[in-house]
């Protein structure tokens, strides 16, 4: 798609918007119907095009990252819509005594860009635009271009069951990601990486654009002396090579006692083995995404093990892998690698698993701490004194204590980041609704409208004046 026509579709969304008829009820569930439809009606068609772009992609997980999400999303969004879309009384105090009302409205903002990455493009796409919907605004999406079948697909099925005055798609290369970054949106919503976060904020800096980042990082998964070790190690393997380990928030790294180290490592290598027991061949086993991304996981790991690391794979069957052929790499514990090489400093974004051992809790805390903030923290234990101790001393995005991942689904609760992880929230319920709406304040006044300008200056009566300071405590 050429630059022109991108800008052409946005100015096209721009001057269907006024803020003079906002969508009704009844349009915006419509809307999110036909989101609903788009998705149930093409389960097949949307895995494929992301088993192509991948070259193998596990379809249970392409439905439960893709299509199950927002389906589950609009669901919720429909049952509450009504309810959010009403003003949002708010108290005047003694004053609603002499008939002051005041509230809050929320009105759509305009129009919506969003920018989904290559990892779960489909879902990372529309959960943010059923949002943006409900809220009364139109949207164009922009779906990352190393998905391109995929990309092609919803752009299709978008034009099939919408029209381009409420949402559109536009696909290209990183010239039109970066033009289509650059418009002077009403909201801006982009997921990725950190470094590219940068470069958005800049973009959207000439147009004031108010953006909602959510950027990844390296998310620890912190065990407690007391953890289950058997039942720990089974779920965060499972996370870390789900998507082949592509998941902005699975568990970057772990920290763990010392006693715990080996049988930690045990237990991850016999429920990886139970799970994957092939890799080449094994179509539930996800490919990176393209030979770049490969090439920078295979980087991260050589030079870890030319660093002197202690390397340890899962490969049951002895396979040749990492492969670039299937660009399949395995399942690799890194145990207590050195501060300074990139699987301590970098996102890793693929089956690479850092292992750090600790002393105490307080030392634990510290290393946390000493990283930009991640997008999520896991904590597994049952201590309550010590749990209640790490959420309260770190920060980051969420937590999700003794699982993974729950807290980025949880409907009453935005999901995003922090600091270097993120910036705004979505999803999460009314959270995301009023992330893509202006909460207008009203207040209407009563009979005290007779009265209200005698205190504005120049104030005549040393009575007001003395009663003006007496209200904050100045004498």
């Amino acid at each position: 798609m050429d630059i022109e026509t991108v800008k052409t579709l946005f100015y096209q969304q721009k001057m269907a918007y006024s803020p003079s008829t906002p969508p009704s009820y009844e349009t915006r569930m419509d809307r999110l119907s036909r989101i609903e439809d788009l998705c149930k009606n093409h389960i097949t068609e949307i895995t494929e095009a992301l088993q192509t772009d991948f070259g193998s992609r596990d379809p249970d997980l392409i439905f439960l990252a893709d299509i199950f999400s927002p389906l589950s999303h609009a669901k919720y969004v429909k049952r509450h819509l009504k309810k959010w879309m009403k003003k949002e009384k708010t108290s005047s105090g003694v004053l609603a005594l002499t008939g002051q009302r005041a509230y809050i409205v929320h009105e759509p903002l305009g129009v919506v860009g969003i920018m989904s990455p290559f990892n779960a493009p489909v879902s990372l796409a529309l959960d943010p635009a059923i949002d943006a919907l409900a809220a009364g605004n139109r949207v164009i999406l922009k779906l990352s271009e190393s998905t391109p079948q995929t990309a092609t697909l919803i752009k299709s099925l978008v034009t099939e069951y919408f029209q381009t005055e409420e949402l559109t798609v536009v696909i290209g290369e990183a010239e039109v990601s970066r033009v289509f970054a650059a418009l002077p949106w009403d909201k801006f919503v982009f997921t990725g990486g950190s470094e590219t976060g940068k470069h958005i904020l800049r973009a959207a800096a000439d147009n004031l654009t108010p953006v909602l980042l959510e950027l990844g990082g390296k998310s620890p998964c912190l065990i407690l002396d007391d953890a289950n070790i058997p039942e720990v190690a089974e779920k965060i393997q499972r996370v870390r090579l789900m998507n082949g380990g592509q998941v902005c928030i699975s568990g970057d790294y772990v920290l763990l006692p010392e006693k715990h180290l080996e049988a930690f490592i045990e237990n991850v290598l016999e429920t990886a083995k139970t799970a994957y027991p092939s890799i080449i061949d094994n179509e539930d086993f996800t490919s990176i995404i393209d030979s770049r991304a490969y090439d920078r996981i295979v980087g991260y790991m050589e030079e870890a093990k030319a660093a002197g690391s202690r390397l340890i794979t899962s490969n049951p069957m002895n396979e040749a892998v990492p492969d670039a052929t299937t660009r399949k790499i395995p399942l690799t514990l890194v145990i207590n690698p050195a501060d300074d090489l990139r699987v301590s400093t970098h996102e890793i974004f693929g089956p690479i698993l850092s292992i750090y051992t600790y002393e105490n809790l307080d030392a634990a805390i510290g290393y946390i701490n000493k990283k930009p903030k991640p997008l999520a923290l896991y904590v597994f234990g049952n201590n309550r004194t010590e749990i209640d101790q790490i959420i309260h001393q770190t920060s980051s995005g969420g937590v999700t204590v003794n699982d993974l991942l729950m807290h980025a689904d949880a409907k009453e609760m935005g999901f995003g980041g922090v600091g270097y992880s993120g910036m705004g929230r979505y999803k999460g319920g009314f959270i995301g609704y009023q992330a893509f709406s202006n909460p207008k304040s009203v207040v209407e006044q009563g009979f005290l409208r007779r009265f209200t300008g005698r205190f504005i200056p120049p104030v005549k009566s040393d009575r007001l004046r003395e009663m003006l300071r007496r209200q904050v405590g100045v004498k």
